[in-house]
């Protein structure tokens, strides 16, 4: 821990705990810490969700589903990646529920 002291930088979806060496977020300019703008929540190992994270991914993904009911009204391009945005972050979801931030473990 010494050497690599995580850096934690909490956000609205997800909470980074930013490990350089695994990050998909990596810097061009010298500075340390993840690259915001280039964040790829949803693959990177650096990923750490807080139950209001959840809570935030879950809003989202009933946006998504509330744009979707009108696809009708939507360019077909404009549909096809909301729809597949909108089975990513289910997929996101379902798999973080077995391990995430409302499942606690104990230890006898």
């Amino acid at each position: 821990m010494t050497r690599h002291d995580p850096h934690i930088y909490p956000g609205r979806y997800v909470t980074c705990v930013h490990n350089p060496d695994r990050a998909l977020c990596r810097r061009n300019d010298g500075q340390s810490g993840p690259s915001l703008p280039d964040c790829q929540p949803l693959r990177c190992r650096n990923v750490a969700l807080s139950a209001e994270n959840t809570d935030h991914l879950r809003a989202a993904l009933e946006a998504h589903d509330r744009e979707l009911a009108r696809a009708d009204q939507l360019a077909p391009f404009v549909r096809h990646r909301l729809q597949t945005r909108r089975q990513e972050l289910a997929d996101f979801l379902t798999e973080t529920a077995v391990t995430g931030p409302d499942t606690m473990t104990e230890t006898p």
